[in-house]
């Protein structure tokens, strides 16, 4: 039987933001089934900011009941990101309707995931949930999802060629390859700086960018010429929220290096290493 002829024992409505509670409720049979797959599709319209978790995934039967992340898959694929196991798709925590999740599997659209089934357990039953990854994002609004399960391998759902997927800075973090003890957040992004070719940390955390306009065929882009900036996390949440010009002119057009060493930085452009002296403010 070809994998286009196979039907899900359970297909959710879609599930969007004016959906109550961004979730669907998902309890279903799995009589003798000896495999299970979990598939999550984009409905149909794209899938940007698709991100999505199954909620609390769970086996129940004679045995009891079972937590799906205590069984190791043996597939899982997606189309953006990857899968993980209590953490969402770009390796944040899992939250829906800004509720955390206590345990569950962060995916994204278009996604199969695969397990082989142990015995004594009869029925599947999770709660289907669009993450705040992708809710939150200015695009979130059009995130669309449909929850579907099998007990027989399905096909994932054919990227389409004019579908380009999201171009969201916070979608980038689903292509970092994060440690199981650490996570990606996003600390800055466009419009606050442009074109980043270098960094540095200061002794205070701050992050010293050279910010690149006028390169290349751009060059004169902007008249006043490129800039190091300065980003500044000054509330704690790991978001800069301060930004400060500390040099721009075109002699450094093409900045690709920054270095900070007390009160000196070290700024390289071209052939050209500049040397700057911070002066200390007199109170």
């Amino acid at each position: 039987m070809k994998n286009s002829a196979v039907k899900p024992i359970f297909k959710s409505k879609s599930v969007s933001k004016r959906t109550p509670g961004h979730t669907v409720s998902i309890d279903v049979p799995l009589g003798n089934a000896k495999q299970l797959y979990l598939v999550v599709s984009d409905a149909g319209n794209g899938f940007s900011c698709d991100w999505a978790d199954w909620a609390e995934p769970r086996l129940v039967g004679p045995k009891g009941e079972k937590k799906l992340t205590e069984i190791k898959w043996i597939d899982a694929s997606s189309q953006w990101g990857k899968v993980r196991v209590n953490k969402n798709a770009g390796g944040g925590p899992l939250k829906i309707a800004g509720n955390a999740v206590a345990y569950g599997i962060g995916t994204h659209a278009n996604s199969l995931i695969a397990f082989e089934l142990p015995e004594g357990y009869d029925r599947f039953v999770a709660t289907g949930g669009l993450d705040n990854g992708g809710t939150d994002q200015s695009g979130g609004d059009g995130a669309e999802v449909e929850f579907l399960v099998y007990t027989a391998k399905p096909s994932l759902p054919t990227k389409r060629v004019s579908d380009a997927g999201s171009h969201e800075a916070t979608e980038a973090l689903g292509g970092l390859d994060v440690g199981d003890d650490l996570a990606a957040t996003l600390f800055a992004a466009e419009p606050q700086l442009l074109s980043p070719s270098n960094i540095d940390i200061d002794h205070r955390g701050r992050v010293w960018v050279c910010e690149i306009v006028n390169y290349r065929r751009h060059k004169g882009k902007r008249a006043d010429g490129d800039r190091i900036l300065i980003l500044e996390d000054s509330d704690g949440d790991g978001q800069a929220d301060k930004e400060t010009v500390f040099y721009q002119g075109t002699d450094i057009d093409s900045p690709h290096g920054v270095c900070v060493l007390g009160d000196k930085v070290i700024v390289s452009a071209g052939d050209k290493v500049f040397l700057f002296y911070r002066c200390q403010r007199r109170r």
